[in-house]
């Protein structure tokens, strides 16, 4: 019998890699007989999926994968352009860190090697790192706590941006633009580029999966938009 931290990591994990599509049903007892568990533990590990914002619970019908509409991708980028455009402003601070400096020359350079059409895959998980040691950067544990269930958020809006190569490409250049201002120590360009690159790829999904709703959103969201 596996553990239930291993079966959340599971079910996790093909949700974010789309093997659970979203809008898609978990079934109790097909995940008791997948795993080997009771109804209990299974039922906690929903609860906790639930809790992570990876699932959608709908009274006397069970739980399924979440499925982000329009205004919530909005939501997680706003929040997303708040919080990293200020961690990466405080990871500007970091002036003399040699240790940080070295992990964004790593990154920059495997940015710059990374085939996007062949490899968007890679690509992706290369924005998430960037994105991951910025945080790390900013030394600011509250931030840091918030951007933990942000990070699940994510994940399922990184599914859509992998599904075109335009907006990943985009995204590259965009990340090399923030490490080559992070290497500066600019803290003013730092989070301005952050937040552009967000902004950015919030208004590429919207046109390019979201056709004709650009209008609409903007009226909603004229200041961020």
């Amino acid at each position: 019998m596996t553990d239930k931290q291993t079966i959340y990591d599971d079910i996790k994990e093909q949700i974010i890699n789309e093997k659970l599509q979203p809008g898609q049903w978990l079934i109790e007892r097909e995940l008791c007989l997948a795993y080997g568990l009771s109804r209990t533990p299974v039922r906690e590990i929903l609860w906790k999926l639930l809790a992570d914002g990876f699932l959608e619970q709908e009274p006397n019908k069970g739980f399924a994968v979440r499925k982000l509409s329009l205004e919530q991708i909005f939501e997680i980028f706003q929040t997303r352009e708040a919080i990293e455009g200020m961690a990466a402003r405080l990871a500007a601070c970091r002036k003399g860190d040699a240790s940080f400096m070295s992990r964004l020359m790593k990154i920059r350079e495997e940015l710059g090697r990374v085939d996007v059409e062949a490899e968007i895959g890679r690509s992706v998980s290369l924005g998430r790192t960037l994105h991951n040691a910025i945080m790390e950067a900013a030394h600011n544990d509250l931030m840091a706590d918030i951007s933990v269930r942000l990070n699940n958020l994510t994940a399922l809006t990184s599914n859509i941006t992998r599904k075109s190569v335009v907006i990943e490409k985009q995204s590259r250049e965009a990340h090399c633009k923030i490490i080559d201002a992070l290497l500066e120590w600019d803290e003013e360009k730092s989070e301005r580029a952050m937040r552009e690159h967000l902004r950015d790829t919030c208004r590429q999904v919207v046109e390019h999966f979201y056709p004709g709703m650009m209008g609409n959103i903007a009226k909603q969201r004229s200041k961020t938009i």
